[in-house]
């Protein structure tokens, strides 16, 4: 599964009454189930709050009066956790000022959809900051870090082998991953073979084997000791580029206090696309995250914003999923997710104009050529049985876009949807499903049959 979104944003935001609704399994269409209404002594225990409002608060999970004033009224001292919290951190930070101070080449290697695209961005763009107000007799060399985003087609999901190799080969000394690797352990142990450290910034579910070899950042990770078991990857990236500004800071380097707070556009954007759910530490963070995207002094995220539409700057959770993030993952999904993180790290006016433009165009491509496919998926399932599952495969589907076909699926059936086409010797596919069914556990139960696989429980 890829990590791209799909089209219900109803937990995100404003109060809404669907949310009131959930599934307890793969049910027929329009049969809706509805959570039992709140007791009377929950509505006596919490008397200031409107009941209806109560009711919704209490089917988000939402148990205590400090979670409810956290939900409601999110503050940034009281709600955003350090990134000390990770117990992998300092080890994280030291590696890559050691990385830094020797001059070692460095690559970000993120995903191809936007939470890995943003992840790459914001550790690329927070090392380039560190680098430039590093004394300048001692300087790091800023094209010691570079960035790689995997294809879907050549490299396929996670961080491949022959990824690895080539990395030795080039002389690169430390990777950090980012919305990827804790899938990927022959890779990691690869690399330590061939004199490559690795750093694991990512938060997908945990496989049976994880990668030892590596520093792991990641809130899954058995013992782990962050409380936010919810963050996107590049919410755990931005969380190390905390750790390293934090560190720049002791070291005596320009960093003003509260530097960290301007990491937040790109960590909301990728919260949204990657449908983490908008609670705890993650409700704060797309609150502030939302006041910094609407004033970014990223040019290259301003041109994107101004040709997706919103030259006003009244960007909210709805703006990025629908405007915003789908132009970001369109890169990934029919040309180079290079093209979406060349535009959000520019610095140039001019040449940010031009990307943001190009990036529009493609997603122009990617709409037409999703709702062609969606149309040909629909047919396929209207002639199969999909009682509880729906299955749609098609011979010469782009594997860029079977995701949002997935997604498209989902929401007309509400049914677990899995997507597939033949990609050289292999099917290669794409699921989404509904609350309540973990998508990941039948995929480890059928691990015997796969080739890789990964992904979030939707």
């Amino acid at each position: 599964m890829d990590g791209s979104w799909h089209s219900d944003f109803s937990q995100y935001g404003h109060v809404n009454l669907r949310d009131s609704i959930h599934f307890l399994g793969p049910m027929p269409e329009k049969e809706w189930v509805f959570r039992d209404k709140i007791t009377k002594e929950v509505r006596e225990e919490f008397p200031d709050i409107h009941p209806v409002l109560l009711n919704l608060l209490w089917n988000r999970g939402l148990r205590t009066k400090e979670e409810m004033d956290q939900f409601l009224n999110p503050d940034y001292e009281r709600d955003i956790h350090p990134p000390s919290l990770f117990k992998n951190m300092d080890a994280a930070v030291d590696r890559v000022f050691l990385a830094l101070t020797n001059n070692e080449k460095i690559t970000i290697h993120g995903d191809y959809d936007a939470d890995g695209i943003c992840g790459a961005s914001v550790l690329f763009t927070t090392l380039r900051d560190v680098i430039r107000k590093w004394p300048e007799e001692t300087r790091p060399d800023e094209s010691s870090v570079q960035v790689y985003l995997p294809d879907r087609e050549k490299d396929g999901y996670g961080f491949a082998l022959h990824t690895m190799e080539r990395f030795a080969e080039e002389g690169v000394k430390l990777v950090i991953t980012v919305d990827c690797g804790i899938s990927n352990k022959p890779s990691i142990d690869r690399g330590m073979e061939l004199g490559v450290d690795t750093i694991v910034c990512d938060h997908h579910t945990m496989p049976e084997e994880i990668p030892e070899q590596a520093i792991l950042i990641h809130p899954l990770v058995p013992g782990e000791t962050y409380p936010n078991k919810s963050l996107c990857g590049t919410g755990v990236g931005a969380k190390l580029c905390w750790g390293l500004i934090l560190e720049a800071q002791k070291k005596g380097f320009d960093f003003p206090m509260g530097y960290e707070k301007w990491l937040l556009d790109f960590v909301a954007i990728a919260t949204v696309t990657d449908v983490m759910p908008l609670v705890g530490e993650n409700r704060t963070i797309e609150k502030y995250g939302l006041m910094v995207l609407n004033k970014t002094r990223r040019v290259g995220i301003s041109k994107l914003i101004e040709v997706s539409g919103n030259k006003e700057r009244d960007l909210d959770t709805w703006s990025i999923g629908f405007q915003i993030g789908p132009r970001i993952n369109a890169a990934g999904r029919i040309k180079s997710a290079m093209s979406s993180f060349d535009l959000l790290v520019e610095e140039d006016e001019i040449q940010a104009s031009i990307l943001a433009a190009d990036l529009d165009m493609i997603n122009s491509e990617r709409q037409k050529m999703s709702n062609a496919l969606f149309k040909e998926a629909v047919d396929v399932v209207e002639s199969t049985d999909n009682e509880h599952v729906i299955v749609a495969y098609g011979e010469g589907w782009h594997l860029g876009l079977i995701g949002l076909v997935a997604g498209k699926l989902l929401s007309q059936y509400q049914k677990p949807v899995f997507v597939a086409t033949k990609h050289g010797d292999k099917i290669t596919g794409s699921g989404r499903s509904i609350p309540g069914f973990d998508l990941t556990k039948p995929l480890h139960a059928a691990s015997e049959y796969m080739h890789r696989f990964g992904g979030h429980p939707q």
